[in-house]
C-alpha cells in the first residue's frame, strides 16, 4: 500500500513465510455469488414453525465509534435476513451496543453479554470488535457455553499463551472448554505486516510508536516496534497514553520529531483518539510524514479527526479480506447496497460480520441435525462451530483450530485517498 519502491534484498523469517503466501487478489477469495452464498446456508425448512432462534451481536454502534461498528453488524443483520428459517425455526438477529459515550466499554459489554446468557433463544454471538471488551465477555459467555465469533478481536493473547499475556486464555474460560473463535488474523501478524510495509515499501527506518494503553492498541503496537527492532529498523520514541486524559499529544510528537522519526504508528482505534496526533502533526512534521496504524482506525472518523493533514501519506492495515476484490462476490455486495443503503453500513468489516453470522447460520443447521431436527443446545452449537471445516464464504475459507483461531487468515492494507480509505493489496497469512 502507497509509495512504491525497490525491493530490498535481503527479507526477514517473517517476510519470507508471508511472501511464500502473496498471491493475486482474484484468486485470494472463495466467495460466492448471492445464489450460491445462499446455497451455502443452510436448507430452510418447511411445515410448522418448531420455533424462535436468536442470532445476536455485539458491536460500538454509537457515537464516534458507530462507524466502526455499525458495519459487521449490518453484515450480521443481512445474512439472518437471507436465512431466516433454518429447518423449521424461524432465524432472528438482536443487536447489542456496547459503546458508552461513544466509546466502546468492556464493563457494557460484559453487561450485554449477561442479558444475552439469559435468553435461552439467544444461541450464538457475533462480535464483539474490541479486543478488550471480549477479554471481559469471554467468561461471561464461556459459563454459558455460549459461542463467541468474532470477525475483529485481534489481541494474540485472547486465544494464544505466551509469557506476556495477563491474563492468559485459560484464566477467560472458566469452564476449562473454548467457547471463542474469531476470524481475523492476530496482532501477532497484524502490527509486524505495517512494520514490513513502513521499512521494505514506504523505505523508512526511523519510528515513533504510541498507543491508547488498551488491550488492543499496546499489543499492535508493542508487535509493530518487536517488528521494527528486527528488521533494523530505530523506535525512536515510544509513549502509552490514558487516551481519556490526553489530547494534546504534541509533545510526544515533538519528542519523535527531534528524534528524526521518519513516520508515526498509532497503536489505537478512532474512539481512542487515534487519529487526533495525525491533525496535531501539522506544524511539526511535513505533509509527507507517513501516519500507520492498525484496523482501529480504518474508518471515517479517523479521516475526520485527521482534518487537513489527512493525505495519502495515512495507511492502515485490515485483518480480514476485503470481499469487493473478488468478481464472485459482486452480485452479493451490489445485493447489500440495495438494501442498505448508509454510508457507515458498508466498511472493512461488513463481510467479516456477515461471514461470522454464516459461519453460526451454518452451525446452527448441524446442531438441529446433531439434536434429532429439536432445538439444539448451546453446547451443539459450540461444537458445531468448531467442527467448521473449509467453508467457503466472502471473505476466505474457513476452519478453527483447537484454539478458535482461523487456520488460515488475510491481511490488507488500505490508504486514505480521494477522501476515503482505498484498498491497496492484501495477502494470505498462516496462523
Amino acid at each position: 500500500m502507497g509509495k512504491g519502491g525497490a525491493a530490498r534484498t535481503t527479507k526477514s523469517h517473517w517476510e519470507e513465510a508471508m511472501q511464500r503466501r502473496w498471491f493475486s487478489a482474484a484468486a485470494i477469495l472463495a466467495g460466492a455469488l448471492v445464489a450460491a452464498a445462499c446455497s451455502q446456508a443452510p436448507a430452510g425448512g418447511g411445515g410448522a414453525n418448531k420455533g424462535e432462534i436468536i442470532i445476536a451481536s455485539d458491536f460500538p454502534t454509537s457515537g464516534a465509534e458507530r462507524s466502526s461498528g455499525r458495519g459487521p453488524e449490518a453484515g450480521v443483520a443481512y445474512a439472518v435476513s437471507l436465512n431466516s428459517n433454518i429447518k423449521g425455526f424461524t432465524i432472528t438477529h438482536k443487536p447489542y451496543d456496547d459503546a458508552v459515550n461513544g466509546a466502546h466499554d468492556p464493563q457494557k459489554g460484559a453487561q450485554n453479554f449477561t442479558d444475552m446468557v439469559g435468553n435461552s433463544k439467544i444461541l450464538g454471538v457475533v462480535g464483539p470488535f474490541n479486543s478488550n471488551v471480549a477479554r471481559a465477555t469471554i467468561p461471561v459467555a464461556n459459563r454459558a457455553s455460549l459461542v463467541m465469533i468474532s470477525p475483529a478481536n485481534t489481541n494474540e493473547c485472547l486465544t494464544q499463551t505466551f509469557s506476556y499475556c495477563d491474563p492468559q486464555p485459560s484464566a477467560l474460560r472458566p469452564t476449562g472448554k473454548n467457547n471463542y473463535f474469531r476470524i481475523a488474523a492476530p496482532d501477532t501478524v497484524q502490527g509486524p505486516a505495517m512494520a514490513d510495509f513502513a521499512i521494505d515499501t514506504l523505505k523508512i527506518t526511523k519510528l515513533a510508536v504510541w498507543s491508547d494503553n488498551e488491550t488492543f492498541g499496546k499489543g499492535v503496537a508493542d508487535n509493530f516496534a518487536k517488528e521494527i527492532t528486527k528488521k533494523n529498523g530505530t523506535v525512536v520514541a515510544r509513549s502509552d497514553f490514558d487516551w481519556k486524559s490526553t489530547n494534546d499529544f504534541r509533545p510526544f510528537l515533538q519528542k519523535a520529531k527531534d528524534a528524526g522519526a521518519q513516520g508515526i504508528y498509532a497503536g489505537a482505534t478512532s474512539a481512542t483518539k487515534g487519529c487526533i496526533p495525525r491533525a496535531q502533526m501539522k506544524g511539526i512534521f511535513t505533509t509527507d510524514i507517513p501516519y500507520m496504524g492498525p484496523d482501529g482506525i480504518g474508518d471515517t472518523q479517523c479521516i475526520k479527526d485527521a482534518g487537513d493533514n489527512a493525505n495519502t501519506n495515512m495507511y492502515f492495515t485490515n485483518a480480514a479480506a476485503e470481499a469487493a476484490q473478488d468478481p464472485a462476490n459482486t452480485a452479493l455486495i451490489n445485493d447489500f447496497k440495495s438494501k442498505y443503503t448508509s454510508k457507515e453500513d458498508l466498511g472493512a468489516y461488513t463481510f467479516p460480520g456477515y461471514d461470522c453470522a454464516k459461519i453460526l447460520l451454518d452451525a446452527i443447521s448441524r446442531a438441529i441435525d446433531t439434536a434429532g431436527g429439536n432445538m439444539p443446545t448451546r453446547e451443539q452449537v459450540v461444537a458445531a462451530v468448531q467442527a467448521t471445516k473449509g467453508l467457503k464464504l466472502s471473505t476466505g475459507t474457513y476452519s478453527f483450530d483447537n484454539n478458535g483461531d482461523p487456520t488460515s487468515a488475510t491481511m490488507a492494507f488500505y490508504q486514505y485517498k480521494g477522501g476515503d480509505w482505498s484498498f491497496v493489496k492484501q495477502f494470505s497469512v498462516g496462523q
